[in-house]
């Protein structure tokens, strides 16, 4: 039924006078409850429920001559009106493949380069503004869906920089792929880089998503022309992400995704990385 005045204040906060964070907590005024993960095809869920229709005084005096028309002709059924509710309706991406990295780390030049998406690319930070998906097309027909989740920020797990916009949208990916630039082009440090978008996935809801299957990617190596440092570069990927718990295995991977150096073997991983995680969810 309709909810009561107290209800209303439980779930909006109409009326609280809490100050200090918690007031800062709210959205205009109401407090944020989640009614239901519509994540299955053909889910619903009744967020209010519809009013009753009246009846008009033609309605029950009918046209044909009966007793007493003229009282039933000013007698009515009055309506009951609907219930009402404030709702926020968020959309989360559904992916095989979500892509993790500072702007510029070269997520939107790797999902032009392996599948048939067409996001703006450019040589500067925060080219990519919007979530997109692209698909993996393997010979024999497998299919990965990727989403290239626009770059995080240190603090993103915190609402930084529109940081739980972009997350959310990792929600329901199978795997991650976490990219880094590992030529430091805007002066970054590609190490340091993994260890905040590990911190980061790991402070993100309940950090679940630090333990979904993973791989490593280090993009730009067309830029260090010393293969020594780029093994070095690809050792320490590799040992900084086992120390933050990320699930992956193997090494970290390296590509030029503008040449299209070592798309090969990072394909063939992506899909081995999403078929173990379709076959353990099967099994769980």
């Amino acid at each position: 039924g309709p909810m009561s005045n107290e209800q209303w204040k439980t779930i909006f906060g109409v009326g609280d006078e809490e100050d200090g964070e918690e007031t800062n907590k709210r959205r205009g005024g109401r407090e944020k409850v989640v009614l239901a993960d519509l994540d299955k095809p053909g889910s619903y869920l009744l967020v209010s429920q519809g009013g009753k229709g009246g009846k008009g005084n033609s309605t029950l005096a009918k046209r044909q001559y009966i007793d007493n028309v003229l009282e039933k002709a000013y007698a009515r059924s009055a309506g009951t009106p609907g219930e009402i509710a404030f709702l926020e309706l968020e959309l989360k991406l559904i992916a095989d493949l979500g892509l993790v990295g500072f702007p510029n780390a070269g997520k939107s030049s790797l999902l032009a380069a392996t599948s048939m998406a067409k996001p703006e690319i450019a040589p500067y930070p925060f080219t990519t503004l919007h979530p997109l998906v692209g698909s993996i097309e393997y010979k024999d027909g497998f299919r990965v869906v990727c989403a290239d989740v626009p770059g995080l920020i240190d603090g993103a797990s915190e609402g930084r920089g529109r940081g739980f916009d972009f997350l959310r949208h990792l929600e329901r990916t199978k795997a991650l792929l976490y990219i880094v630039d590992a030529a430091g082009v805007d002066g970054r440090d590609p190490i340091e880089d993994l260890k905040i978008l590990g911190h980061e996935l790991a402070n993100y809801g309940d950090g679940d998503m630090l333990s979904r299957q993973a791989l490593v990617v280090a993009n730009k190596l067309d830029l260090i022309n010393d293969k020594e440092e780029r093994e070095t570069i690809l050792f320490e990927l590799g040992l900084v992400a086992e120390e933050l718990g990320i699930n992956y295995k193997g090494e970290a991977l390296g590509i030029s995704a503008c040449y299209g150096d070592g798309l090969g073997p990072l394909t063939r991983a992506i899909r081995e990385v999403v078929k173990k995680e379709n076959e353990s969810r099967l099994i769980s």
